[in-house]
C-alpha cells in the first residue's frame, strides 16, 4: 500500500509539473487598465472629412469648392455610374476619377483636389450632354 501511496504521489506531482509548464509565466510588471493608458492626442490632421455630394445639374455653370483631402462626388443616376466622363484644365489641382463597378462595389464618379487653386471642369453625361463649371481646391 505504501508502495501504491508513493506511486500516485509521484503520478499527482508530474502531472501538475507538466501542467504549470504550459501556464503563462507570471510577470512582475503591472498592467495598465485600458482606462489609464495614454491615448494618442486627436489633431486635425489625423481626421477624415466627408465628400462633397453633389448633383451634376448643380454644377452646370457654377462654382464648385472641395476641400483637400475630401472628393467631389457626383450622384448620378444608379446604373449610370461608369458612363460619365469627365476633365479639368489644371490636373494638377484636381483630376476627375471615373465610377462604376470594381472588386464587388460601384463607385460614382468624382473629381480629386490635389493642391489649392481654381480650374475649370467638364462633365459629360451618358447621353452626351456637356456640364462646364469652375472647380475651386480650399485648403481643409
Amino acid at each position: 500500500m505504501k508502495r501504491s501511496l508513493a506511486l500516485r504521489l509521484a503520478l499527482v506531482v508530474t502531472v501538475g509539473v507538466l501542467l504549470a509548464g504550459c501556464a503563462p509565466a507570471a510577470s512582475d510588471t503591472p498592467v495598465a487598465p485600458a482606462a489609464d493608458a495614454p491615448s494618442p492626442a486627436a489633431s486635425v490632421d489625423d481626421q477624415a472629412f466627408a465628400p462633397t455630394v453633389v448633383s451634376p445639374e448643380d454644377l452646370d455653370g457654377k462654382d464648385a469648392t472641395v476641400k483637400i483631402g475630401t472628393s467631389l462626388v457626383l450622384a448620378v443616376p444608379d446604373g449610370t455610374e461608369a458612363e460619365w466622363t469627365g476633365s479639368t484644365a489644371d490636373v494638377a489641382i484636381a483630376d476627375f476619377s471615373p465610377g462604376g463597378p470594381s472588386e464587388g462595389s460601384v463607385f460614382r464618379p468624382g473629381f480629386l483636389p490635389h493642391e489649392v487653386g481654381q480650374t475649370a471642369a467638364t462633365l459629360t453625361s451618358p447621353d452626351g450632354k456637356t456640364l462646364r463649371f469652375t472647380l475651386s481646391v480650399v485648403a481643409p
